[in-house]
């Protein structure tokens, strides 16, 4: 049977912050992975980085975003 990793976090972009606060919660941002080295994640994120409202499903590493 194979796992399904997810992974919560707070990026602290002036985005993340405004979940944040609007949510009451701790992690803004979640991630999905299918190997326990989170080598390989998708995510709902903005496909450019410098325009905060045009979204869509985003592979990400631990270190790296990928579009």
């Amino acid at each position: 049977m194979r796992k399904v990793y997810l992974v919560l976090t707070f990026t602290g972009t002036i985005l993340s912050r405004v979940v944040k606060l609007y949510t009451k919660k701790e992690y803004s941002h979640v991630s999905i992975a299918l190997d326990e080295n989170l080598e390989e994640m998708y995510s709902f994120g903005r496909l450019n980085p410098y325009i905060a409202f045009i979204g869509g499903f985003v592979r990400e590493g631990i270190d790296t975003r990928y579009v």
